[in-house]
């Protein structure tokens, strides 16, 4: 059988409400009423008002109140596959990149360092495997960030906002902790202790107030 009969045999298939193999679609609804995570498609091939039945979508996990969800939004294309050819029960296999629709990366380099995660809005997920300068980034999308780096074997984790001004670093090469704000640094607890095992140092650019009900210095 060649091209042509194949072709022609699959439409006839899809007349007699058959599609076997993959298709693909824009999903037009994600907004499940029986909260099952499935999406309604459109497809190029068929009426632009007719949407799919609900779809199922393949995760990598799933399970009773666990799994991965990551839920198509409306407007994305996707790859749908039929159970046994039947267009009446379809299910999402992926979402698919295009010329509108690009990826939040490249790899123009070729060497393929970079895996993320981006969201609609922006925040992220980056896992940076460059030799040499391994991290792992979460970022919202503001800029606030929460960076694991493993660069040059220096295992530091660091906490900080969009300003880069207001920090925690955790230093495990240098078995140091840093906390530094640019205008205000408070601690408050119902007991809040400080000990030092060797020597501790206090000091202040302008003027330093120490109060409390009793007052102790030994």
């Amino acid at each position: 059988m060649g091209l042509y009969d194949l072709l022609d045999a699959e439409g006839k298939d899809d007349q007699k409400g058959k599609s076997p193999g993959v298709a693909v679609g824009v999903v037009a609804d994600n907004q499940d009423p029986e909260g099952m995570g499935r999406v309604k498609v459109r497809f190029p091939w068929k009426d632009d008002a007719d949407e799919s039945t609900w779809a199922r979508v393949v995760t990598p996990m799933a399970g009773k109140g666990r799994g991965l969800w990551f839920l198509p939004e409306v407007g994305d294309e996707v790859l749908v596959a039929f159970d046994h050819g039947d267009v009446q029960h379809p299910y999402v296999l992926g979402s698919l990149w295009n010329g509108t629709d690009t990826p939040p990366g490249d790899n123009g380099d070729g060497n393929n360092n970079i895996r993320k995660i981006t969201s609609r809005s922006g925040h992220e997920l980056v896992f940076d495997d460059t030799s040499g300068a391994e991290k792992v980034v979460i970022r919202t999308k503001a800029g606030h960030s929460i960076t694991l780096d493993d660069a040059g074997g220096g295992e530091k984790i660091e906490i900080k906002d969009k300003s880069g001004s207001n920090k925690l670093v955790i230093d495990s090469a240098q078995n140091s902790i840093g906390i530094e704000s640019s205008m205000k640094l408070t601690i408050k607890g119902q007991m809040v202790e400080i000990q030092s095992d060797a020597n501790m140092t206090l000091k202040a650019g302008a003027v330093m107030t120490i109060q409390g009900s009793m007052v102790k210095i030994n």
